[in-house]
């Protein structure tokens, strides 16, 4: 391991790899340290999500200026990116249904979709959701034609075999346990699996660590005002295939949204959907009969294992049964769950310098649409790097 670097990346999600793979072209003598053992397990948020390639519709420019903007760019960066390197993606569509007390909000999400510049956005009528997706009920819907679904994980390993390739080094199982400003230059101090300790000198340093993230910014400037405020999601399935009335002919099919109050305050959530999935890994990709139905969020006690279910699969039933009535509580099979990295009081990504040094850039409160927004982020930090 070298003591003078160009790049340390902390964090080898798909945050951290796609911003990795983008800086690769520009920069040399880039380092991605990883705490966990292995990268292309995506084994905190870049794998326990829904998949969904989200469209930038719930995003107000006021409140949520990154996330509108990064995930309208990203959506069509990333299905190229998909095309070019044989990712399984698919852009199925989304139903936002509602209803009838609950249509003036599709209204809101219809202007909203306009401001931001999401394409072929429309409000439909009950018959046209029939005809779409026979066995969804609702009163009207939003039809959002550029959202689809994502192989994650598939997704999380061409980034990172991309950046490899590109003289990327990627140091697992190590933890960064400490970080000051050192003239110019910023220390890592790192921690290896055998107990070993090393120092690493940075010209730059991406902090792309998720869940920690914020724990990072605070080490190296106690004076970060950002807090994680860690959100729990669980998801069940079911299998279309065994009752034609849940079947689904692909779509992704979603209720009004609400709001989620946690004891840190009101999160906004899209409510618990119905998403499809891949038959398998193969390229080019085909729907299962799988679907899955959630995520509900709860909040997350950091002394928990937060990866077993709490919540009863008739919660499930009963939520999505509002639009989609034949789906019964015997249905449903755990899935999976898994904690976004949501910031406290603050519903935006974070993505800027330090502060403190133009060069240490935090990347905090990536949660959903992260996803999809992975490869215009990268392309925010390496803007960063090249003004800074």
């Amino acid at each position: 391991m070298p003591t003078d670097i160009q790049v340390a990346i902390i964090g080898g999600g798909v945050i951290g790899c796609a911003v990795a793979r983008e800086l690769s072209q520009y920069y040399d003598n880039i380092f991605v340290f990883e705490r966990n053992l292995g990268i292309t397990q995506g084994e905190n948020q870049s794998s326990r999500n829904s998949g969904v390639i989200h469209s930038g519709i719930y995003y107000d420019q006021s409140t949520r200026g990154n996330k509108a903007i990064l995930s309208v760019s990203g959506n069509p960066m990333l299905y190229d990116f998909c095309t070019q390197h044989k990712v399984p993606a698919l852009k199925t569509g989304k139903l936002i249904t509602a209803s009838f007390e609950e249509e003036g909000t599709l209204d809101i999400y219809l202007e909203r979709a306009r401001q931001n510049s999401v394409p072929g956005v429309e409000k439909i009528s009950a018959q046209k959701i029939r005809d779409l997706e026979p066995n969804v009920r609702a009163n009207a819907a939003l039809l959002v034609p550029t959202a689809g679904i994502i192989d994650p994980a598939a997704l999380l390993y061409r980034l990172y075999t991309l950046a490899s390739r590109a003289g990327v080094s990627f140091i697992t199982g190590t933890e960064v346990i400490g970080l000051e400003k050192r003239g110019e230059q910023i220390v890592l101090k790192i921690l290896y699996p055998d107990g070993e300790k090393d120092l690493v000198h940075a010209k730059a340093v991406i902090n792309a660590a998720g869940i920690n993230a914020d724990q990072l910014a605070r080490m190296f400037n106690p004076a970060s005002p950002y807090v994680v405020d860690l959100v729990k999601g669980e998801t069940y399935k079911f299998y279309a295939h065994k009752r034609p009335e849940l079947g689904l002919r692909g779509m992704n099919v979603y209720p009004t949204p609400e709001i989620v109050v946690t004891p840190h305050g009101r999160h906004f959530t899209v409510g618990i959907h119905l998403t499809p999935t891949f038959k398998d890994t193969s390229f080019p990709p085909s729907l299962g009969s799988t679907v899955t139905v959630g995520p509900k969020l709860l909040p997350a006690n950091p002394e928990e294992n937060n990866l077993i279910p709490v919540s009863p699969p008739g919660l499930f039933a009963d939520k999505a049964g509002l639009f989609f009535p034949g789906l019964k509580e015997e249905d449903l099979l755990w899935h999976q769950a898994g904690i976004q990295a949501r910031l406290r009081d603050y519903p935006d990504f974070v993505i800027s310098a330090d502060e403190s040094h133009p060069y240490f850039i935090n990347l905090l409160g990536i949660d959903s649409p992260g996803l999809t927004a992975c490869l215009s982020i990268a392309a925010r930090v390496r803007e960063l790097l090249n003004h800074a």
